[in-house]
């Protein structure tokens, strides 16, 4: 191969090599912008689910059943693994110390 084309080819490949390495770049950025975006979107839903739970709770005198319970410490455990805290984890704890309704007598 002759030097200008030895050139030419290293020219072209270096371009290609670096035109990709742009794209991936730009791609994974917005991929992760699109990933946060979504990951503060579910945190947030499933807090305002806790707080709905917390809610209904308060309507119903105060009282929690077991599958209230333990359906709220899903939602929290979801809630926390995507970097939720604070605010979640006391409804959470609200939720989780509420008494038990007593089982009604069957007639």
């Amino acid at each position: 191969m002759n030097p200008i084309a030895q050139q030419l080819t290293v020219w072209a490949a270096t371009g290609i090599i670096t035109a990709l390495g742009g794209y991936m770049l730009g791609w994974w950025r917005g991929y992760r912008r699109k990933s946060d975006a979504m990951q503060t979107g579910v945190r947030t839903l499933l807090l305002c689910k806790l707080e709905q739970m917390q809610r209904d709770m308060v309507a119903n005198d105060g009282i929690a059943d077991n599958a209230a319970k333990q359906t709220a410490q899903l939602v929290y455990d979801s809630y926390h693994s995507l970097g939720g805290n604070g605010h979640g984890t006391q409804v959470n704890q609200d939720i989780q110390d509420a008494p038990i309704a007593p089982r009604k007598p069957q007639a």
